[in-house]
């Protein structure tokens, strides 16, 4: 079945628990295809995601039919045309991985047909799809893969440090390739997951972005827009389904309502959440609420007195009113929780992730206990671009004045703030998100710039973050279901103790299409699989 889009027999979780068991060499095989996703009234819980669609009628689904450009609008533009840093949401469809996570974590063939894996977890062998054609013409081969791991080892901040795990990357023939480490690597598929596999030739060229994804890029046009056309040649027989996609950059929150709804946008991301909560019973339109690993937080300068004393920053846990920016801010879209978790992660807590409840009384009484002399002066830094930061940051500034902490409410454009935030330019706080909690929480400290206990946006450094570094680095070798278990109740203590970052919740992200649009279903890396979606 070389021109389908098989599952696997095994979910990342079970592979590591035969890992755990000694069986030796885990072979995990393609079987049948699987079945396409119905729409309608549907709410899909998984390991990282919630999606919810409004009730449609018994039978109204129309069947997959192809033709038409979809319209998307998107508030973040591309930040580079390179494989491997962390590419927007449609970009993605230009290029297809060795592997990917199906929403309930388990792992699927994409251009590797199989794998082997052994029993240390320290090597893996993939079998390689033959006949697939990058959209240049040039062959997809074990070479490919070589080079595309190596250059995202040898790049700087692209999020895929794991890159560096492996020793050696061998290529007995043109559709083996095998992965070696030191180490074990239980957390090897979350990496694939994000590796894309780009032709050598034109993966160094800033101007071309050459795949062997569904879709073929055609041109970008900074800040404004990007446009990809369809890949007639795709390895999965009849897909994609659209015959391209055009995203425009819109990174006004009114705007993006006026053009989606006055019929210029067939799809929107990161929908205001008052016009959002407004359409959702509108038939006309179809709206997803989409956990896909970000989070919603409260960062702190840890390098900034009294902040520097970690006990001062346990006091501001009761001082974040989790509660009122879930239930208030974001109308119940997202539910309070001390942990950057989904419910169904390995790393939730329910106990952890409903403690610290918001007390003014006990805040003010463990700054006081920790020395607090009675004031401070700082900024909070967010995104001008979200009304429900700004609101929420004007709720934090009434809050945090009854303790004698005085803030200014500093709003940026998206390239101030993260150049504010990732190099610590601000006195005391910021207020946004994380991304990465999708997957493995080892990978999430890793990936996620709000978690990474190495290269945080908070000041979190050495010499204060050694046990947390020593602890993360566990969570990334222990291939034991039980000690992993462990791990992930140290990790949430962690958070927890050092207090970098306040969680507030899971983020839901918000999509909103016409009812035109079918079968709109998310992936593990924060994106949608728009190749399997359709216009009728």
């Amino acid at each position: 079945m070389p021109n389908e889009l098989e599952t696997v027999r095994l979910s990342r979780r079970a592979a590591l628990g035969w890992i755990a068991s000694g069986l030796g060499t885990v072979v995990l095989a393609a079987c049948a295809p699987a079945a396409p996703a119905t729409s309608g009234s549907a709410t899909v819980s998984s390991a990282s995601n919630t999606t919810s669609a409004p009730a449609a009628a018994a039978g109204a689904t129309p069947q997959p039919k192809s033709g038409g450009t979809l319209r998307y609008g998107a508030q973040a533009d591309v930040n580079r045309l390179d494989p491997h840093f962390r590419l927007g949401d449609v970009y993605y469809t230009v290029y297809d991985r060795l592997t990917e996570y199906d929403i309930n974590h388990n792992v699927k063939p994409m251009l590797a047909e199989s794998w082997d894996i052994s029993s240390d977890f320290t090597t893996i062998k993939f079998n390689l799809r033959k006949g697939v054609q990058f959209h240049n013409g040039a062959e997809f081969n074990a070479e490919a893969v070589k080079f595309n791991s190596e250059r995202a080892r040898d790049l700087p901040n692209t999020q895929l440090d794991e890159a560096k795990w492996w020793t050696s990357i061998e290529t007995p023939d043109k559709y083996t390739v095998i992965f070696k480490s030191d180490k074990p690597r239980p957390l090897a598929f979350d990496f694939f997951e994000f590796l894309n596999i780009a032709e050598p030739t034109a993966a160094n060229d800033p101007t071309k972005a050459v795949g062997t994804g569904p879709f073929k890029f055609v041109e970008w046009k900074q800040n404004e827009s990007l446009t990809l056309t369809k890949n007639t040649e795709y390895w999965q027989t009849g897909k994609p389904y659209f015959d391209g996609i055009v995203m425009s950059v819109i990174t006004d929150p009114q705007a993006m309502v006026t053009r989606f709804e006055g019929g210029s946008l067939d799809a929107a991301l990161a929908y205001p959440v008052n016009d959002f909560v407004r359409l959702k019973s509108d038939p006309t339109y179809t709206t997803y609420e989409l956990t896909q690993g970000n989070f919603s937080c409260f960062g702190i300068n840890c390098q900034v007195p009294p902040w520097d004393n970690k006990q001062m920053r346990q006091a501001l846990l009761y001082a974040v009113d989790k509660v009122r920016w879930a239930n208030t801010i974001q109308h119940g879209l997202e539910f309070p929780s001390t942990l950057p978790w989904p419910k169904t992660s390995p790393a939730y807590d329910d106990a952890k992730a409903n403690s610290r409840a918001f007390d003014l009384d006990k805040a003010a009484a463990m700054l006081k206990a920790a020395g607090f002399s009675g004031s401070f002066s700082g900024d909070v830094i967010m995104q001008n671009s979200s009304a429900e930061l700004t609101s929420f940051a004007q709720i934090l500034q009434g809050d945090f004045a009854k303790l004698g902490i005085t803030l200014s409410l500093k709003p940026q454009d998206v390239a101030a703030y993260l150049d504010l935030v990732n190099n610590w330019k601000y006195n005391g706080f910021w207020l946004g998100g994380g991304s990465f909690a999708q997957l493995d929480p080892g990978t999430a400290f890793t990936k996620s710039r709000a978690l990474s206990v190495t290269g945080n946006s908070s000041a979190f450094t050495a010499p204060v973050n050694a046990s947390a570094v020593d602890l993360v680095g566990r969570a990334t070798t222990e291939p034991d279901p039980a000690k992993r278990k462990q791990i992930y109740s140290d990790l949430n203590d962690m958070l927890l103790d050092e207090v970098y970052i306040i969680c507030m919740s899971p983020q839901a992200d918000k999509l909103i299409t016409t009812a035109k649009v079918h079968n709109v279903n998310p992936t593990l890396h924060s994106a949608l699989r728009w190749w399997e979606a359709y216009i009728a």
